[in-house]
């Protein structure tokens, strides 16, 4: 655990000890295999995950056509985001890329972390911060810029997505058909 405490000292903010004592105590680490669905469409599975290991994809179906719309690598955090904040049952899936291993964090123990550790309480709010950004990033360049500057921002985010994410996760991400993102990567 502190290892994990560690990263995300330098990728969000430090906690305590005895604040990661506590967390390592209500919470869990998993390791999923490639393909393995950790949130369904309709689940109530209202969890914090952080990803030590692997990457994931969170999408939803829409007329049978999977629309990925988050990616989630090592060092960051991923929830059913509409789900989590309004305990509705998930409008996503999320899915392991690859191989994971996952710190699974109970909403629940979430709370009462962040009423017992104020350096949890930032942490949480410095997560749901980046994820507000993240998503405002994402609407805008849907918005405003072309496909290419899309795959180029995409690229310039995460330069070895490539490397993990299939072809078509990556299109379905950009609004667009697998042949187009190939004439875009041509093209470069």
């Amino acid at each position: 655990m502190n290892n994990i405490s560690n990263k995300i000292a330098l990728n969000y903010c430090a906690l305590k000890q005895s604040t990661v004592l506590d967390w390592e105590t209500k919470s869990t680490i998993i390791e999923y295999k490639k393909g393995d669905q950790i949130v369904k469409e309709g689940q109530q599975r209202h969890k914090l995950f952080f990803l030590i290991k692997g990457s994931l994809k969170a999408y939803y179906i829409l007329n049978d056509k999977k629309i990925t719309d988050w990616f989630a690598f090592e060092n960051q955090f991923i929830t059913s985001s509409s789900s989590y904040l309004s305990d509705e049952p998930s409008l996503h899936f999320i899915e392991t890329i690859e191989d994971c291993v996952i710190l699974e964090t109970e909403k629940s123990n979430v709370e009462l972390l962040c009423k017992k550790h104020h350096d949890f309480e930032h942490l949480f709010r410095v997560v749901l911060s980046k994820v507000i950004v993240q998503f405002r990033y994402r609407i805008a360049s849907i918005q405003f810029k072309t496909v290419k500057q899309r795959y180029e921002s995409l690229i310039e985010q995460y330069p070895q997505i490539e490397l993990t994410v299939p072809l078509g996760d990556i299109a379905s991400y950009l609004g667009i058909t697998q042949e187009t993102l190939s004439r875009i990567r041509a093209s470069n």
